[in-house]
Order: C-alpha cells, then sequence, then structure tokens
C-alpha cells in the first residue's frame, strides 16, 4: 500500500469536492452584483483554504468539532491580510484595529444589500463583503457535514439554503446550467462517500474484474456504475426540464397580479418613465392632462416616478418590494428625514386625470400627509411615490383625493443639517466604477469656495441656470449615460446644450461626486389657473429636477434647468446661498456638520474627533469580536468534558497509596477507558470473563489495516504485550479483592508508595492502547473529547469499592468468610 494512502486522510477526495461544489453553488448569487467574479474568486480561494485546512487539521486528528474552528481562524487571518492588513500585526495577526476595519466593511456590505435592488451595481463592491463571509462560511459548514460528520446528504441543506435567496429574490432565478454544474459535482461527491462505505464491506471490485457466478457466467461491476450514472444524469436532467412543462404557481405571484388579477401581490415591476418625457416635450399640440383643485394659491411640482438607480447608462427606479398594507389609503408614514422643526401647512387636492394621460404612477405633490386613491395603488416608504398594483390599472380618467405637506425649510436649517444615516449616504451617492474622474474634479471645482453641502448644491444650481454657459435645447438626444455627460459638461461644440433630463442627471451625479446624496425625479413642473381654485397640467409641463437629501429636513427639490424653462427655483436657494448664510470664515457652523464619518466631503476634515460619530461603524467590529469571543467559548465548552476525564484520571492515581489501591484504581481506569470507546462493560460477570471480552478487541498499535475488513487485526494474540498486562492486572485484582490479606507479591516495590501505581499504571495503558488500536477512529475521537463514563461511573468503581468496603469479612481469607 503507498505510504499516501498511510498517511492522508481518506476525506481528502471529498474535502475537495466538497469546496467545488459549494463554489460551483455560490454561481447562484452571480445575479446579485453587476461584477460577480468580485466575489466569485475570493470564494474560490477561501473554499480551497477551508478544504486544505480541514485535511491538515484531520491528518493529524485533531476532534471533528474542533476542526470548523481552525478553518475560521485560517479564514479570518486572510480576511484580515486583504482587507486590514496595515493595521494587523506583521499583516496577517488580528488587532482591535484590524478587527474594527472588517467590521466596518461588513457593516457597511449590509447596509449596500438592505438599500440596491439586485443586481447591486458595480459601484459598490461592498456588497461583496458579505457574501464572501457567507459564502466561506457556508463552505466552512458543507466540510463539517460532509467530511467531519461524513454525512453528505446533509451536507444538501445549506447547498439548497444558497439557492433559496437568489430563487427568492432574482427575477429570473437561477440558470439552468449553473444548477446542473452544481448537482453534478454534488453526485460525485455522494458517489464518492458512498464508495468509501462500501470499501468497508470487502474489497472493491474495478471495472475491469469480472467474477464468475454458480452458471458459469461472466459477472462484471461496470454496469452498476453505468447505472448509477445514468440514475444521477437522468434525476439531474428531470430537476431541470421538468419545471418547464409541469404547471406550477410562477415567481410572478409576488411580482404583482397576473392577467385580470386584483392587484394582491406584494412586488411591483416597475419601468423607467424617463422614455416618455421628451416625446411629449418634443410634440406640437400642448395636451391638457391633469386638473387640480385646490386652496394652495401656487401649486407647484407634482412628482410622478423617482428614479433613484444610476448605472452608468440611464437613471431608472430601483427595484421595490411594496406590500399590500402600503395603499394609497389614508394616513401615510412620515416622510424620511423630515424632523417636527421644519415648517410645514396640509393643503387639500382633488385630482381629476384625463384620458390622455395614461401611467402606472399617480401623479401627487410631495410630501403627501394622507390620500384616498381608488383600486390598488400603492407607495414605497423609500421614495413615497404612488405606482399602480393591479394590470389593466392606470391613471386614465382617474379621480383622487389628498392632503399634502407644504414645507418651507429655511436656508439655515438646510445648513446645519446633521450627518446622514448610512441607509440613506450608501445608495444615494453610489456611482459606477466607469464614472469620470473628470467630473468628480469638475464639481469640486466649481463649489471649491463653499463649505457646508448645502451651499456646494446652491452653487451647482446657479452654475448650471447662470455661471456655466449652459443652452436649454429640445434638439438635443436624450440620455444621461456616462459618455453623453461628459459631453453635455464638457466645453466642445455640443456641451452644455440639452433639456431637462440632462440638467436634472448632471446636478445628481455631481452632487453624488460631492457625496450629497441626490436621485432624478420624473413629473410635472408648473400648471396653468384656468379658474378659482382650479389649474391644469399639461404635455408641455412634463419635467425632470433633482432631489438631494438634508438631514431633519429629507428630500429637497433643485432646480439647475435655465430659466427659459423653469423660471423660478424653490425659495431656500433664492438670492445666492452664500449670501443668505453666515460668513464661513467668520463664523463656526454646525459642530455636527462632517463628523459623520459616512456622510463626510473630501475636502473637509474635523477639527476634534466625536466618538459617538463612528459608533455605527464600530459596531460590526465589536459584533465580530463577540462572535470570536463566542467561538472561544464554545472551544472551552468542547474541551470540558476531556478535561474532567483527565482530572479524574489524575486523582486516581494520586490516590493509590497501596498496591490493593492500585488494583482498584487500575481496573477503574480500564473499565472508564472501555465506556469511553463505546466498549460494552458487565459489571456483573466475573474478572476473567470481562478480561477475555476486552482481549478480544485488543490490537496492535501502528499495525496495517486489513484491506478486506478495512481494521486492524484484533484479538488476544494480536497484542500479546498488551494480553499478558490484562493478565497481571486481573490477577492484581483477585488478590486485592479476594485473597488473605498480605504483602504484595514485590514487597520492596510496595514499600514504594509510588511504585505499584506506577507498575499497575504500566500495565493499564498497554491495555488502553490496545483497546485504542482496535476500534475506529471516529471512537477514538469520541473517547477523548466527549467521553461516556464521565455519565456511567456507578459500575466498575463501586464494585471496586464495595469489594474494599468488605475486607473486614475476608481477613481470614475469603474461605473463612465463607
Amino acid at each position: 500500500m503507498s505510504g499516501a494512502r498511510l498517511h492522508w486522510p481518506v476525506t481528502t477526495t471529498a474535502s475537495f469536492l466538497a469546496a467545488l461544489t459549494t463554489w460551483v453553488s455560490l454561481w447562484a448569487w452571480a445575479g446579485f452584483v453587476e461584477r460577480p467574479s468580485g466575489f466569485l474568486v475570493p470564494c474560490l480561494g477561501a473554499c480551497l483554504m477551508v478544504a486544505v485546512t480541514g485535511l491538515g487539521l484531520r491528518w493529524v486528528r485533531v476532534p471533528t468539532l474542533l476542526v470548523p474552528v481552525g478553518q475560521v481562524v485560517v479564514l479570518l487571518l486572510w480576511l484580515t491580510h486583504t482587507w486590514a492588513g496595515d493595521l494587523a500585526r506583521a499583516g496577517w495577526l488580528p488587532t482591535s484595529a484590524s478587527l474594527h476595519e472588517i467590521g466596518v466593511r461588513l457593516s457597511e456590505g449590509v447596509a449596500a444589500a438592505n438599500s440596491f435592488a439586485a443586481p447591486v451595481p458595480e459601484s459598490v463592491p461592498q456588497i461583496h463583503a458579505v457574501l464572501i463571509v457567507a459564502g466561506a462560511l457556508t463552505a466552512v459548514l458543507v466540510d463539517l457535514l460532509a467530511c467531519g460528520f461524513r454525512q453528505v446528504p446533509i451536507a444538501g441543506l445549506p447547498l439548497l439554503a444558497v439557492y433559496t435567496a437568489p430563487v427568492s429574490i432574482l427575477d429570473g432565478g437561477v440558470s439552468w446550467w449553473g444548477f446542473a454544474v452544481a448537482a453534478v459535482c454534488f453526485l460525485l461527491l455522494l458517489a464518492n462517500d458512498e464508495a468509501h462505505r462500501l470499501a468497508h464491506w470487502g474489497r472493491q471490485i474495478g471495472g475491469s474484474q469480472r467474477l464468475r457466478d454458480s452458471a458459469g457466467t461472466d459477472v462484471t461491476t461496470a454496469a452498476l456504475r453505468s447505472s448509477a450514472r445514468k440514475i444521477g444524469l437522468t434525476a439531474t436532467g428531470l430537476a431541470v426540464v421538468l419545471p418547464v412543462f409541469i404547471p406550477t404557481l410562477s415567481a410572478d405571484l409576488f411580482d404583482g397580479p397576473g392577467p385580470g388579477g386584483d392587484g394582491d401581490g406584494d412586488a411591483v415591476s416597475i419601468t423607467n418613465p424617463v422614455v416618455d418625457l421628451k416625446r411629449n416635450l418634443s410634440r406640437g399640440s400642448d395636451v391638457d392632462m391633469v386638473w387640480v383643485t385646490t386652496p394652495d394659491p401656487s401649486p407647484s411640482y407634482l412628482r410622478i416616478a423617482v428614479l433613484d438607480f444610476f448605472d452608468g447608462t440611464t437613471w431608472k427606479p430601483s427595484k421595490r418590494q411594496i406590500p399590500v398594507e402600503q395603499r394609497a389609503e389614508g394616513r401615510l408614514p412620515r416622510p424620511p428625514g423630515l424632523e417636527p422643526d421644519v415648517e410645514r401647512s396640509q393643503v387639500p387636492y382633488q385630482f381629476d386625470i384625463g384620458s390622455q394621460f395614461e401611467s402606472r404612477w399617480l401623479p401627487t405633490p410631495y410630501p403627501v400627509y394622507s390620500i384616498d386613491a381608488p383600486g390598488d395603488w400603492r407607495y414605497d416608504t423609500t421614495t413615497m411615490d404612488f405606482i399602480s398594483a393591479a394590470d389593466g390599472q392606470s391613471t386614465e380618467n382617474l379621480s383622487y383625493r389628498l392632503e399634502a405637506l407644504k414645507l418651507a425649510p429655511t436656508a439655515r436649517q438646510l445648513q446645519e443639517a446633521g450627518p446622514t444615516g448610512e441607509e440613506i449616504f450608501t445608495p444615494y451617492t453610489a456611482l459606477p466604477r466607469s464614472f469620470p474622474d473628470s467630473v468628480r474634479t469638475l464639481a469640486r471645482d466649481v463649489t471649491d469656495q463653499q463649505v457646508d453641502k448645502f451651499a456646494k448644491a446652491v452653487r451647482l444650481q446657479e452654475w448650471f441656470r447662470r455661471d456655466g454657459g449652459f443652452t436649454y435645447s429640445l434638439r438635443r438626444s436624450p440620455g444621461n449615460g456616462v459618455e453623453a455627460l461628459t459631453t453635455f459638461l464638457g466645453t466642445g461644440p455640443k456641451s452644455r446644450v440639452g433639456y431637462c433630463e440632462q440638467f436634472a442627471a448632471a446636478m445628481a451625479v455631481m452632487s453624488r461626486a460631492l457625496n450629497i446624496p441626490a436621485r432624478v425625479a420624473v413629473g410635472f413642473m408648473r400648471p396653468q389657473r384656468i379658474g378659482d381654485d382650479r389649474w391644469v397640467y399639461s404635455a408641455h409641463d412634463l419635467h425632470a429636477w433633482p432631489e438631494l437629501y438634508f438631514e431633519g429636513t429629507g428630500w429637497v427639490r433643485f432646480e439647475p434647468t435655465p430659466a427659459v424653462q423653469a423660471p423660478t427655483v424653490p425659495a431656500y436657494t433664492r438670492g445666492g446661498a452664500a449670501d443668505a448664510l453666515p460668513d464661513p470664515v467668520a463664523s463656526s457652523f454646525n459642530a455636527n456638520q462632517g463628523q459623520n464619518r459616512i456622510d463626510r466631503a473630501q475636502d473637509q476634515q474635523p477639527a476634534t474627533a466625536d466618538p459617538a460619530a463612528d459608533k455605527g461603524r464600530g459596531a460590526g467590529g465589536g459584533a465580530l469580536l463577540t462572535g470570536l469571543l463566542v467561538a472561544l467559548a464554545a472551544v472551552l465548552l468542547a474541551g470540558l468534558p476531556r478535561a474532567a476525564r483527565a482530572w479524574i484520571r489524575r486523582r486516581r492515581w494520586a490516590q493509590a497509596g497501596s498496591w490493593q489501591q492500585a488494583a482498584e484504581a487500575g481496573w477503574a481506569e480500564l473499565r472508564d477507558s472501555a465506556v469511553d470507546l463505546g466498549l460494552p462493560w458487565d459489571d456483573s460477570v466475573t474478572l476473567r470473563t470481562r478480561a477475555r471480552s476486552l482481549a478480544a478487541c485488543f490490537a496492535e498499535p501502528g499495525a496495517a489495516v486489513d484491506e478486506w475488513t478495512g481494521r486492524r487485526p484484533s484479538g488476544p494474540e494480536a497484542n500479546p504485550a498488551a494480553s499478558e498486562a490484562l493478565q497481571r492486572l486481573v490477577q492484581l485484582v483477585e488478590r486485592a479483592r479476594f485473597a488473605r490479606h498480605r504483602p504484595a507479591p514485590d514487597a520492596a516495590a510496595d514499600a514504594d508508595p509510588h511504585g505499584p501505581a506506577d507498575r499497575v499504571r504500566a500495565d493499564v495503558d498497554l491495555c488502553v492502547d490496545a483497546l485504542h488500536a482496535g476500534v475506529a477512529g471516529r471512537r477514538r475521537l469520541r473517547a477523548r473529547w466527549l467521553p461516556g463514563s464521565l455519565l456511567h461511573r456507578s459500575g466498575g468503581r463501586t464494585a471496586g469499592r464495595r469489594a474494599v468496603e468488605a475486607r473486614p469479612l475476608t481477613e481470614q481469607g475469603i474461605d473463612r468468610a465463607v
């Protein structure tokens, strides 16, 4: 037999198959992000590390339950070196600073996962940290089940969980070929495990080997393996193909109702409304669309939809989950970021929409206080726009009522806005990886004289409307991708000419480049008065504008489109923000300004550090440190039974002062060792009967494993030295219990209190080693870490104790006592 087979664990192949199966299963997560290689490549390395670490630890016979602990430690060292190597000792060993940085990465990843709809854009790589850690931990769990406990079918459960998330979240589910490849890998893992199990039943017959049955007919095992392959591949193929032909409940059940539905679904699919914007602005006739009755003396912008996701090509609504509870009925929740100290008033509106305007979005002012719209219209709590949740339902000929909040924030309130929370800052400042640095530089150059973010936003608005040399024109082609944006903001012959779409998109991305949360809104700009409290919005009033977020007020409107199309700007931006606000040099602005590490401009550094500002970012590191402490406690708890068993052994031998006590201690230790190994022990039989049963389990440590049985040869003849030691121990126990009270056979040894214990202990060790050699490795592992004798301690010990306590009856010998 080769040396490799003698030294490498039997789970070598299984370890790498488990790693491969886990990694292939992680392909199902590719739809979560725009750049799957950002987490799949690191996950491949993590799976290989888990496999190699598990092999090494099992090679040196580390207990099964401690193998995943070692794997997690290796992964932690790797993540420390990769993510926070400059903060670690020697670039690898974790420190409090490196753990904090890892926690920050994970918390940012969680925030990105909660903020963005799949696929998360390439400009938000924070999501990769969460996927890498989740994939690595999945690999650890699969390795533990498939290779540690040798329960490959159960290892399929975490792999199934890997598929649960994309099937539930992604519109297209998972690809059939990815599932098929993962299924084949799992079948190989199963086949390898079953082959190993069958090997214990006898010698395996190779595919080229043939047998001859009783009738003299040749028999080959190749057909068996062929059948196994056919069954496995057929089952996989059916799992992939049958769902196409079998009628089932479609996943669209969770994306809104089907044809003729009543709108009870929990999610609504949204398309991009910008495609109709220029068409309606460019056509000749100005068609009346929306009639409004309101006591408001100056009704203004109506929002139709919010475009909060920029993928580098276009602005569009992110995917939203809108439960049935969020119907457009009654009072609505408070808008994000709006605090009570902002001046406001409630204004009623009656909307009547004609047949010329057909939309799946409900035109409303922002923000809405309460609404009553017939049909199934629902709102998104993050954007507060209203979307149809029933097929065939639109705004055509619709009438509805609402109450809106007319806000009047001051320039000072917006200037003194506090730090933005991560749930707003991360998604609404995200830009694609391809975003040009020239636009970032331009945004900083235009606003370099302003201190706070509100002043920067007002400066951008004025730059687009007056100082930047921009011209409003509908002759420009639609689009606001990176290339179109660069052209629009450039200085060439076709630059700085566009209509509201380009102005709104350009100001939104430049605001994001300055770390100001921004998005684009599409709706109607200004109505025409047609009577007392009666107004009408027409097709030429369709418009797009940016909304920027300031904590305390929430989302506020800005108007970068030149005055030829948008004559007015919001009141809080009039007169030049720099004139309305205190002198940035002479006065000290809000102490909270810029202290949030997430919401801090690149060119602005706080004078002093605020520990509370980083509390949220440290939460992830604290949670990770807590997890490590819990893992350490689990390791200590796992080692507690072994430590208790070792303490009993040391105490037992330390109390064996005489040869009688040494004999009883030796027999009790042998009994406990047998129980630890799961060997049957019957205290009701004689010592010699018990000894014969034990000797039948003896094997020679280090002996070759029989290729037929998969075990070492066992029996009294397999280890003569242990058999002789057992015989000596039995005779000594018999003398201690039943012979007349007299010195031990070796009186000189008995004179030394440690002599008999050491001599008996040597014999017991020979017997215990022989017992360990005669059982499977799993039993030896369980004996070391989960010794059964701790729970079954009444037999041998009490029997020996009763014999010793009965000494007064046998002072004259057992024959005289009877």
